[in-house]
């Protein structure tokens, strides 16, 4: 019986609708065997969902999506099978979190003068555990009867271009790779495909990267047949995953709609031991 995992999750400790628990639950549900939860910039929701994973008899691997810069660009790389207790990753990712929150406040400050009464003290009651993100601010300004729908929030409001919009500010390429590998974690380009990282991917990869993140729900055939040319030819891992936000945005949970291989998973376990 063919076994499958899905090495990109998210849970409500960055910008995911479900908590780790329940992400935990669906993977079961759905069959997998193993799982990574790789929220943004914070490995805080790494005890819960591990915890839940032993319980259930799932295989866990932690990981992180970090937001770095490429020039004027902003990509995400995922750090597979980090040590979540790694200090030097910890405090760089501290220090996106604090980011974050800045970001998140000014964002609040703007909304406010335009008549979007949201509450940073209550953002912080009821997302305290993790990082308040664009995605928690969007909910708000739904349940304030400002927007019809979370993705309404940012077309309306948050989005790059928008009166609310407030860039964010991301570490370099360098530092999350490094800070990756000394989490005793291999590093990833995520979602290659997805805006203009495809364009500069030959570039980019000249960088220590250890993978591209070849499956995923946003990748079409033809992206996935390229890209998984690119890391024969170069002799990089492959990783896959759903990119799943629980049904925060609306629509159903995109759990189960990449099956990545765990055959594909163990050359990755390979690598890290």
């Amino acid at each position: 019986m063919s076994k499958f995992v899905d090495l990109h999750l998210h849970t409500t400790f960055s910008d995911g609708g479900d908590d780790p628990e329940v992400v935990v639950a669906r993977a079961v549900e759905n069959g997998f065997s193993a799982i990574a939860i790789t929220d943004h910039d914070t490995l805080t929701g790494i005890p819960r969902a591990q915890a839940a994973a032993d319980k259930a008899g799932l295989e866990l691997m932690p990981g992180v999506e970090i937001s770095a810069q490429w020039g004027k660009m902003e990509i995400h790389i995922l750090g597979l099978g980090v040590d979540p207790y790694s200090e030097s990753l910890t405090t760089v990712l501290q220090t996106l979190s604090n980011e974050r929150a800045l970001r998140a406040e000014k964002i609040v400050d703007k909304l406010n003068k335009l008549d979007v009464p949201v509450s940073i003290e209550d953002l912080k009651e009821k997302y305290g555990d993790g990082v308040i993100g664009r995605m928690h601010i969007a909910q708000e300004i739904v349940a304030l009867g400002k927007a019809p729908t979370v993705q309404g929030g940012f077309d309306l409001y948050i989005k790059a271009g928008k009166k609310a919009y407030v860039p964010k500010k991301a570490i370099s390429s360098d530092k999350a790779i490094e800070s990756i590998h000394a989490a005793e974690g291999l590093a990833f380009i995520a979602h290659p495909c997805i805006g203009k990282v495809r364009n500069s991917l030959t570039k980019m990869l000249q960088k220590p990267f250890d993978g591209i993140e070849v499956f995923h729900s946003k990748h079409t055939p033809g992206h996935i047949a390229e890209l998984q040319a690119v890391a024969t030819e170069r002799k990089l891992l492959i990783s896959g995953g759903s990119d799943c936000h629980g049904s925060i945005k609306g629509h159903a949970p995109l759990m189960g709609q990449i099956r990545f291989p765990y055959s594909e998973y163990e050359k990755i376990k390979a690598a890290l031991s």
